[in-house]
């Protein structure tokens, strides 16, 4: 009954300032993670999933309804792995770096 007395445009407020504030802290996980956008894969798997929450899509299967973040959760799952299904599949993905991995540095060049 309290919720009913508080006008429309600050609740309005409220909400767009509570979602804006989610999206946000999620690129800040992203970023101190260090996720590497430049990986079209990272990219795909973060784009899409977004709008798809976003934007608040639905599917309807008989009585089932997947709507807004369950369905932006899922394709962001979808995506990420069916995309790395194709990178082996076409054995065009890129192996993760490891200490094993980085060259040496020049003995000669520092002196």
């Amino acid at each position: 009954m309290l919720i009913a007395t508080i006008p429309h445009g600050v609740l309005g407020g409220a909400t767009t300032m509570l979602y804006g504030m989610i999206g946000i802290l999620g690129a800040r996980i992203w970023v101190q993670n260090k996720v590497d956008f430049s990986d079209p894969v990272h990219l795909a798997s973060a784009a899409v999933p977004l709008v798809v929450a976003i934007a608040n899509f639905d599917w309807k299967i008989g009585n089932l309804e997947f709507t807004g973040i369950a369905l932006g959760a899922a394709s962001a799952l979808v995506i990420y792995h069916g995309m790395r299904w194709v990178e082996r599949w076409r054995g065009t993905g890129q192996e993760p770096a490891s200490p094993a991995s980085v060259p040496l540095p020049d003995e000669g060049a520092a002196r």
